[in-house]
C-alpha cells in the first residue's frame, strides 16, 4: 500500500493521467462537455482553483490548489 502523502497549505499540485489510450476520446466535442460540467459539479461540493488544464497526446495535465488546503485527495 502506497505511503499517504502529506499535504500544505497554498501549494499548486500537478495532476498528470493517461486518457485517450487506442482513440482520440476527449477530442469529440461531447467529451469536453462532459468534462466541463463535472467540473462545475465537484466545485459545487470541494472548492478548488484549477488552471494550466491541458490535453497532450494521450496526457491529461493540470494544476489544482484546494482552497482549503488539505482535501486534495477528497476532490480527486
Amino acid at each position: 500500500m502506497r505511503k499517504e502523502r502529506e499535504l500544505a497549505e497554498n501549494v499548486w499540485y500537478e495532476v498528470r493521467t493517461a486518457v485517450n489510450i487506442e482513440g482520440p476520446l476527449f477530442r469529440l466535442p461531447w467529451t469536453k462537455v462532459l468534462l466541463y460540467r463535472v467540473l462545475r459539479e465537484i466545485k459545487k461540493r470541494y472548492p478548488f482553483k484549477m488552471r494550466g488544464l491541458r490535453l497532450e497526446g494521450a496526457w491529461f495535465t493540470f494544476y489544482i490548489k484546494p482552497e482549503d488546503g488539505f482535501k486534495l485527495p477528497l476532490i480527486m
